[in-house]
């Protein structure tokens, strides 16, 4: 009761002088939430059984028409005569009623509350209007909550000459700052100034409000903020303004649930068209929701807190449709924003028709310039639902609802517009929609786009016999359906012909510039002849602009694909990284960009020989991405591919690519599902399935006309399957042509991993020699991964003791790339040996942990060198202390598991 003395002052005085015999009428007023009810109960409570009898009686709308309904409640069980008599006018009961009272007033005086007079039934207010005429002489006190002046039921003839006899007016003021500031002191302690201030402009210093308030800061972080207070809707305020408002009249009703509808700063009229009220009864309506409290006392209607809104719209349920139909009509015909209308159509439930059809796509296109695709999704869904016919067609609202899907769901936004291509009117229409599809998306066309680009090309003629527009139009045309006939070998050879014959143009300045001559690089790469060439073209195409987020949708991924091939690692690395950095900039990291660039990240880190790190982001991207979403799906399954096929792979690996096979809408190419099958069939230990999978991925790639070992090196697998079930001729066969084809493409790595593999397969000298020429071509390749494998293989190869050449290369091991490069996650400073502490061990000792360091337990060492296991073991001891490791793992650490065969026999 802060701030409430006076009031209750009042009422106490009329108290004692009803002890005296002087009775009195005190009336109460104040706006919702003020604490009117609040006041009476606390006059209840407070007021002595032993010096009054307290009787207490709340009108509700419900009994408003129940005769005496107010009156006998008040006296039920406390005189037997409260039952009308037999044949009782209403008059005559009223009188009696009065007598009733006065008589139990004769014993003590009493205390009538009364909360509220608008629905005290007529016959009750009489008889309260009987007893205001004996109190100069009757030790009553009445206490009622009066209606608002601006509530038509305050004019009642007979509620004017009850409150006519008042004797006192209380009217219940908002608490003052310091009000406010003393009761935020009792829940919070000693807040701050601030937080003070947020609480008097949210509160308006209605005492309901403000307890609300604060009880909802004390749940929220600690120390609350005023941000915390603005940002609060409590449920109470809500809860009670309901019951408030369910108690008045049908217009202000219905003018609330029109505002909790559309939203506050509405204008009048608006609310008046949707109550579908006269102007004069919606002002009047208008007037009597301020009046009571539950609007604000501002010129815009608007409730007084915005819990109040909510709480009014929540409690419509269902029946909020026909109200949001209403809403949208009304606002359409004010001439509002199309964004203002459009949520009331989506909201409605009806199928839309007409000019919401035009309202929706309007505000979908206005989503997508501000940012927000997935709102102008709803629209468009939701306009497609009405007839095919209505604005301007279903094929533009399928074309708006493709762009709005491409950030968020690319495959679902490549149907939309497939299904679009057909209706929409002109050929140059049509191209304009083509080449807003992403390139990548092409790698794996959809039924029916070859023959759309092909078509609209066709329609736009040669790209070198247009200008302007017309030509960047054709360019992309072109560069998009080159990439639909990449896996067609004749127009994959005509596409390896033009980038032979063009070279490296002059100009990339422009997309779709860029965007052809990306394709012919990725071509020319993928034929497998001079990588020279390629390299250029695609490092002129991939430096031409600095990186952004919407390469991504572009070909230039596949130019830096061709320089990953071409061993330009380092500025594939910088140009993934610096992708990577716009798109988040650019957009937050949305999906399916984020997507896109992890994909090709994963591969280049598993073409490198970093596999775990390779397969920890292919596993990643793999679980996030939809599985038909080629351009990310495959290019994952790639890089575990090589990941499993580099030998003892992190278990990741497998589970990641099974999980995605597994699936019933996994999308990859032919060849591509062959090699995921394969290297399944690799990790389950069938190596006759394995190989036949494998080969089967070679013949699709020889029929497209991939002729390139750094895309698949196919028969480098294949030649160590076949030697593993023991065919060496058809494994010296495969090596043999891969190396002929490395050759021809010239990049230092893929040469030199050719050699070594082929040196894995053949024993004695030849394979020395070949061991040899493998790591003198490695040594310039920037490949450091593959240098070292080639190292480890010579070392463990030419190992003799006898052998001259043997200690060139085990120091060599030296040279391991660092542990990100190598996948250790515990490297420690002092872990690796020094080339003084190799050379210290005997050829025996190194020979055992070279051996251990392929991973071998201690009995196939002993097996595989004809010695005891004993011997083993204390070989091994020295090799701690020298080396100072602390056991097994540490070794292994020091020369990673590579150039060694698996259990299956796949060695990369």
């Amino acid at each position: 009761m802060l701030e409430r003395t006076r009031e209750l002052a009042v009422i106490w005085r009329s108290l004692d002088g009803a002890r005296d015999g002087r009775g009195a009428l005190v009336t109460v007023a104040g706006p919702f939430g003020s604490g009117r009810s609040a006041l009476l109960g606390e006059l209840a409570r407070r007021t002595p059984r032993s010096e009054a009898l307290v009787l207490r009686a709340e009108g509700a709308r419900s009994e408003s028409d129940v005769p005496f309904g107010v009156a006998r409640r008040m006296l039920h069980g406390l005189h037997p005569g409260t039952a009308p008599p037999a044949g009782a006018t209403e008059e005559s009961e009223a009188l009696r009623l009065r007598d009733v009272l006065l008589g139990l007033a004769d014993a003590m005086p009493v205390l009538l509350l009364i909360d509220d007079l608008r629905w005290v039934d007529a016959n009750s207010l009489r008889w309260l209007a009987l007893i205001g005429e004996k109190l100069a002489d009757a030790p009553v006190v009445i206490v009622a909550v009066t209606p608002h002046s601006a509530d038509s039921a305050a004019h009642s003839p007979l509620l004017k000459e009850f409150l006519a006899a008042a004797t006192e007016r209380v009217a219940l003021r908002p608490l003052s700052p310091d009000g406010i500031s003393a009761m935020a002191g009792e829940f919070l302690g000693e807040p701050e100034r601030e937080l003070i201030r947020a609480c008097a402009e949210v509160s308006g210093g209605r005492p309901l409000f403000l307890a609300a308030l604060l009880r909802g800061l004390c749940r929220t972080r600690w120390p609350p903020r005023p941000d915390d207070v603005r940002a609060l809707r409590p449920a109470e305020i809500g809860t009670h303004a309901v019951r408030a408002l369910a108690e008045l009249p049908q217009a202000e009703r219905e003018i609330a649930t029109a505002l909790a509808v559309v939203g506050p700063r509405t204008d009048g009229g608006l609310l008046f068209t949707m109550a579908e009220l006269t102007a004069e009864d919606g002002t009047a309506a208008l007037g009597a929701l301020k009046s009571v409290g539950l609007l604000d006392s501002g010129p815009v209607p608007r409730f007084a807190h915005d819990a109040i809104g909510e709480a009014v719209a929540h409690s419509l349920d269902t029946a909020t449709m026909p109200w949001h139909a209403r809403a949208a009509q009304a606002l359409h015909a004010a001439g509002r924003p199309p964004e203002e209308v459009a949520g009331h159509v989506l909201a409605a439930g009806d199928p839309p028709g007409g000019w919401q059809i035009e309202v929706l796509r309007e505000a979908a296109r206005t989503a997508l310039a501000d940012k927000n695709p997935g709102l102008a999704r709803k629209y468009l869904l939701r306009a497609l639902l009405g007839p095919a016919h209505q604005s301007g067609g279903r094929a533009e609202l399928l074309v708006d609802l493709a762009r709005a899907e491409l950030a968020s769901t690319p495959v679902s936004s490549l149907r939309r517009l497939m299904q679009a291509l057909p209706g929409l009117a002109t050929p140059a229409r049509r191209a304009r929609e083509l080449v807003r599809i992403p390139v990548l998306a092409c790698e794996m066309p959809p039924s029916g786009l070859t023959t759309q680009l092909a078509d609209a090309a066709a329609g736009l003629g040669d790209p070198a016999l247009l200008e302007g527009s017309a030509r960047e139009t054709a360019l992309a045309l072109d560069a998009r359906l080159r990439v639909t006939h990449l896996r067609h070998v004749r127009w994959f050879t005509e596409t390896v012909r033009a980038f032979r014959l063009e070279g490296i143009p002059r100009d990339v300045r422009s997309a779709p510039a860029r965007d052809r001559a990306a394709v012919l690089s990725y071509a020319g790469m993928l034929a497998g002849k001079d990588s020279g060439t390629v390299a250029a073209l695609a490092r002129r195409v991939v430096l031409a602009e600095p990186p952004t987020a919407d390469d991504l949708r572009t070909a230039v991924p596949l130019a830096v694909r061709a320089m990953l091939a071409a061993d330009l690692f380092d500025q594939v690395d910088s140009w993934l990284a610096s992708t990577a950095v716009a798109t988040l900039q650019a957009n937050g990291g949305r999906k399916p960009d984020t997507l896109l660039a992890d994909a090709e990240r994963a591969f280049a880190l598993a073409r490198r020989g970093r596999h775990t790190e390779a397969t920890l982001m292919a596993a990643r991207t793999l679980e996030h991405a939809d599985a038909e979403f080629a351009p990310v799906t495959g290019r994952c399954c790639e890089a575990l591919a090589l990941v499993i096929a580099g030998g003892d792979p992190p278990a990741t690996a497998g589970d990641a690519l099974a999980r995605y096979r597994a699936q019933d809408n996994a999308l990859l190419a032919p060849w591509l599902g062959h090699v995921v099958d394969g290297m399944l069939a690799v990790l389950a230990g069938d190596t006759a399935v394995a190989l036949d999978h494998i080969l089967e991925a070679g013949r699709e790639h020889e029929l497209m006309g991939w002729t390139n070992p750094a895309v698949l090196p196919w028969r480098s697998w294949a030649a160590q399957l076949q030697y593993r079930i023991g065919r060496p001729d058809l494994a010296h066969d495969l090596i043999a042509r891969e190396y002929e084809q490395a050759v021809a493409w010239g990049a230092p790595s893929v040469v030199g991993r050719s050699l070594r593999v082929w040196a894995d397969v053949t024993k004695g000298e030849k394979g020395i020699e070949l061991a040899l020429r493998a790591v003198e071509g490695l040594n310039a390749s920037p490949d450091r991964m593959a240098m070292v494998k080639a190292h480890l293989l010579l070392g463990v190869e030419l190992f003799a003791p006898c052998h001259a050449t043997t200690v060139e290369h085990l120091p060599r091991n030296e040279q391991l790339p660092q542990p990100s490069e190598t996948d250790r996650t515990g490297d420690r400073p002092g872990s690796r040996p020094t080339a003084a502490a190799d050379a210290a061990l005997t050829p025996s000792e190194r020979r055992i942990a070279l051996l251990v360091a392929a991973g071998k337990s201690n009995q196939n060492i002993a097996t595989e060198l004809r010695i005891s296991l004993r011997a083993v073991e204390k070989h091994l001891t020295k090799v701690y202390r020298k080396l100072g490791v602390a056991g097994r793992t540490q070794l292994m650490e020091m020369a990673p598991p590579i150039g060694r065969e698996n259990e299956n026999g796949m060695a990369v």
